[in-house]
């Protein structure tokens, strides 16, 4: 009885440690060299509002912890040093015996500077669903609400990363120093996705315009061709399908009505 007993309590930690992880953290990844050495890191998890943690990595040190209503949340205040090198940030989370470590990416400052634009530059402006079909393949993908109709104006044509990365020289060709894109992150709503302006992950190019590294290469294949490009990033709103409006850090944590209130867009 008593190593039945031993047994059931050993197979109940082992599920409660199992059960517990960490879902996201966002930023996922932050830079050295930064001229502002702060930086914030949403955590979220179940109940990972109720551990402490701490970080282990040399020129890096935690400064506050906030913590909010929901306890799946927790936000860490870190403070990145111009002494720390790139390399994993070891932070461990820890309720009593119940430790968790999560491996945090510090990256090397980008060694390319920054080109800013002025009243010289003729800025080409593009919907990146409109412009050009480059990986008809990624055009409809599983797991994402609204596929391709090319024959529906307001949904989804398949233009991506890879049309525009194709076709650089011809917009060089008309005169222009630089691509302003549209918004290009995932938005995984139900329809009027073309746009993209309702972004459910603020992190993550749309897997039907392609992925994180098909927009680095698009960035340093600009530059090779001579052209600036400039993100058009959306700071104020989100989509209605963001990963946040499933369980809200707090109940003010984005301005809303009770029942559903028309703006003036």
């Amino acid at each position: 009885l008593r190593f039945r007993a031993l047994f059931l309590l050993i197979a109940v930690f082992s599920s409660i440690v199992s059960a517990q992880k960490i879902d996201r953290v966002e930023p996922p990844s932050w830079f050295t060299g930064m001229k502002e050495t702060a930086i914030q890191l949403m955590v979220y998890g179940k109940e990972i509002g109720s551990f402490d943690v701490t970080a282990d990595y040399a020129g890096v040190k935690i400064t506050t912890l906030v913590k909010t209503e929901n306890p799946n949340y927790l936000f860490i205040n870190l403070d990145i040093s111009g002494k720390a090198l790139p390399g994993e940030i070891k932070l461990t989370f820890a309720r009593g015996k119940l430790k968790l470590t999560y491996n945090y990416p510090l990256l090397a400052h980008p060694s390319e500077s920054a080109k800013g634009f002025n009243a010289s530059d003729v800025i080409y402006l593009l919907m990146p669903d409109r412009f050009a079909n480059g990986d008809p393949a990624n055009d409809n993908v599983a797991g994402m609400l609204e596929q391709v109709n090319r024959s529906n104006p307001n949904g989804r044509h398949g233009g991506d990363l890879k049309g525009i990365s194709d076709h650089l020289d011809y917009i060089k060709d008309l005169g222009a120093t630089g691509i302003w894109l549209n918004p290009f992150l995932e938005n995984n709503q139900p329809a009027f996705s073309y746009h993209g302006y309702s972004i459910t992950d603020l992190y993550h190019v749309d897997p039907r315009y392609g992925s994180n590294e098909d927009f680095k290469n698009l960035v340093s294949k600009a530059h090779n061709t001579g052209l600036k490009l400039v993100m058009d990033m959306i700071f104020n709103h989100i989509g209605s399908g963001h990963w946040w409006m499933k369980d809200l850090p707090s109940a003010d944590w984005v301005h809303q009505f009770s029942e559903l209130t028309r703006t003036n867009y």
